[in-house]
């Protein structure tokens, strides 16, 4: 199977993936209307939880075996990968099945339990697809993962609409664990999807066990894994917080728990949409940064930051300009239109952040993350607790937009050094 160049590779997967968000983002405009604000509210606050359980096997393993397939060009990594996820899961599932109970007493709301149990199963399959997307991308091919989440996207908006639709007398917690549930079921579809494809087009799969490069994979992955973990930390401890702190502030459970779906399920969705151009930059990039020395690297990692600044700047302008529209046309929520135009600048941010991440891991960097990540979580807590008890929500979105702020210039600092000389 011939391989497809950086270029080719990002312009089929962008296309994909917007076709895959504009599934989502129709989903998630349905489900705002079919779940109500409080269902949604809890929707999201299991979620938050669940991606907490998904990152160890979903963060770093597809970045260390997309570059070290990209170096070896063999399926060697693929092995070492594959069975560091079904380690690492055969830990994770059982753990976060035992402590679902917990986990919904610490999100203050009883009724997240259900999603938080219908997620469990998308911890094994979610880290079996990361690898092998990790292991498409290293040997040059896109198409195999965008076809499985298109795949995913589509089976989740049927299964989690349909449902919701046919059975509106649902009680919230039930109506909330739907799209759980829809998740695990099309991940599950779009991991076997995967698995015919590479089948039929011949790409080689098997390998012989390797256990010092499966620990050469948990190596190179461990650090992007705790960045990543101190991000997704940080919104968790975010969708926890907040509707407590919403509470000390004045606010209702209904009330805390519709914001929290408002902001969430609602602005944050938007602001990501930008993702679908540099998430598939990022993708192609991270290996194509590993394999190119001198000249080439520095031209590709031009071309990834000002592609990934341009949808940043693109998207945020858009967001601002169309606060009204998504709010009341969209949403039908016209009070979020003030909460877009303030949350405008993360999609920057966000943009940039994708950037930086798939520089330092192109440049072998990845535990330079860890300090900034770890430093950006520990400022949107601090500045969380203090402004969104006087702030309400909008507190949460300033916490969030410096936290992130700091992250992003610190780990940009990391990657100078290593592209003015320190590495070859």
């Amino acid at each position: 199977m011939k391989a497809q160049s950086v270029r080719r590779q990002a312009v089929l997967l962008a296309c994909a993936n917007a076709l895959v968000r504009g599934l989502g983002f129709v989903l998630r405009v349905a489900l705002s209307r079919l779940l109500g604000a409080e269902a949604l509210g809890i929707m999201e606050l299991s979620h938050s939880a669940h991606m907490l359980s998904i990152t160890p096997v979903t963060a770093g393993l597809p970045a260390a075996v997309s570059r070290l397939t990209a170096l070896r060009r063999d399926a060697a990594p693929l092995r070492a990968g594959r069975d560091a996820a079904l380690r690492m899961s055969a830990v994770l599932l059982p753990l976060w099945v035992l402590l679902c109970p917990l986990m919904a007493r610490l999100l203050s709301d009883a009724r997240t339990l259900p999603p938080l149990w219908a997620f469990a199963p998308c911890i094994p399959v979610l880290g079996l697809s990361a690898v092998y997307h990790g292991y498409c991308y290293g040997r040059g091919l896109a198409w195999p993962p965008a076809l499985g989440t298109l795949m995913e996207q589509a089976l989740r908006f049927v299964l989690s609409a349909l449902p919701l639709a046919l059975l509106p007398g649902l009680s919230v917690s039930l109506r909330a664990a739907v799209p759980a549930l829809a998740t695990a079921l099309a991940e599950g579809a779009a991991l076997l999807l995967i698995l015919v494809l590479l089948r039929r087009a011949g790409l080689e799969t098997r390998a012989a066990a390797d256990p010092a490069l499966r620990g050469e994979v948990l190596r190179l992955s461990a650090p992007l894994t705790g960045a990543r973990l101190m991000q997704t930390l940080s919104r968790s401890l975010m969708a926890a917080l907040l509707p407590r702190l919403l509470l000390r502030g004045g606010s209702t459970p209904g009330e805390a728990a519709a914001a929290v779906g408002m902001l969430q399920g609602m602005v944050l969705p938007v602001l990501f949409l930008p993702g679908i151009f540099t998430g598939a930059v990022g993708v192609v990039g991270t290996p194509a940064i590993a394999g190119r020395r001198g000249a080439a690297r520095r031209q590709t990692v031009r071309g990834l930051l000002a592609a990934s600044l341009a949808c940043g700047i693109l998207g945020g302008s858009a967001v601002y300009g169309l606060a009204g529209f998504l709010a009341g046309g969209v949403y039908g929520v016209p009070e979020l239109a003030g909460l877009f135009r303030a949350a405008a600048p993360l999609t920057l941010l966000f943009a940039l952040g994708q950037a930086a991440g798939t520089l330092l891991s192109g440049l072998g960097l990845q535990r330079r993350m860890l300090l900034p990540a770890a430093l950006g979580t520990a400022l949107t807590v601090a500045l969380l607790c203090r402004w969104a008890p006087v702030l309400g929500i909008y507190g949460g979105v300033y916490a969030l937009m410096l936290g992130q702020a700091v992250t992003l210039l610190l780990q940009f600092a990391a990657a100078l050094p290593a592209l003015n000389g320190e590495r070859p």
